[in-house]
């Protein structure tokens, strides 16, 4: 538990709880020094028939946040759900080596979306948003997709590539968040606990 002084009070907030494995948003939220636990979701990811990557994400974010927040009243629980878009079309994670190439391949040489879908939740108390970055890849060839793919990097990944890993050599820049890439755009998570006023508790900032 974290603890806080505010003049003679003194303030006890439970951790904040991520309805997540992911651990580039473990490794987010351990950045930031906030007190978390993880709990996984039980929520079926399929997307609905002609669901934009918008819609996907900011609804699996919530629902992931609805199911953990209902077995932890009164905690803020933070959800997050992110895929990869191209022409409007989403790339989730490949389903083997030949899926991750023709990924790769659809990528290379142009921009596409990376969109983050957020949820934090209390209670019935809401607070979500999608925050979107735009990725551009080199071009290259599908031999070097190959390549990539065979270091085992792009297999678990939405779009079939990590930024924070080797998938950094084919980006040639980056338009918005590359935190929002990695999954969690803590941008806009900070200044969303500034404004309810409860990050000063979990870190034990001054007012």
């Amino acid at each position: 538990m974290s603890q806080a002084h505010t003049g003679d009070t003194t303030r006890i907030m439970a951790p904040l709880v991520l309805a997540s494995g992911s651990p580039r948003r473990k490794q987010w939220l351990e950045a930031l020094n906030l007190p978390f636990e993880v709990q996984l979701p039980d929520v079926d990811e399929t997307p609905i028939m002609d669901e934009d990557p918008e819609n996907l994400v900011l609804r699996l974010a919530r629902t992931k946040a609805e199911v953990v927040c209902a077995r932890n009243p009164g905690r803020w629980v933070l959800a997050a759900d992110t895929t990869v878009a191209v022409d409007h079309h989403t790339l989730n994670k490949p389903e083997h080596v030949e899926d991750a190439v023709r990924m790769l391949m659809l990528l290379q040489g142009r921009a596409h979306q990376v969109h983050t879908g957020m949820a934090l939740r209390r209670n019935d108390e809401v607070h979500s948003f999608v925050d979107t970055a735009q990725v551009f890849f080199r071009p290259f060839t599908e031999e070097q997709a190959r390549w990539y793919v065979a270091t085992g990097e792009p297999m678990d990944k939405a779009g079939s590539y990590a930024i924070q890993g080797i998938g950094a050599l084919f980006i040639e820049r980056v338009e918005g968040s590359f935190a929002t890439v990695m999954g969690l755009p803590v941008e806009r998570l900070a200044g969303l606990l500034f404004e309810l006023k409860v990050l000063n508790l979990w870190v034990g900032m001054p007012k």
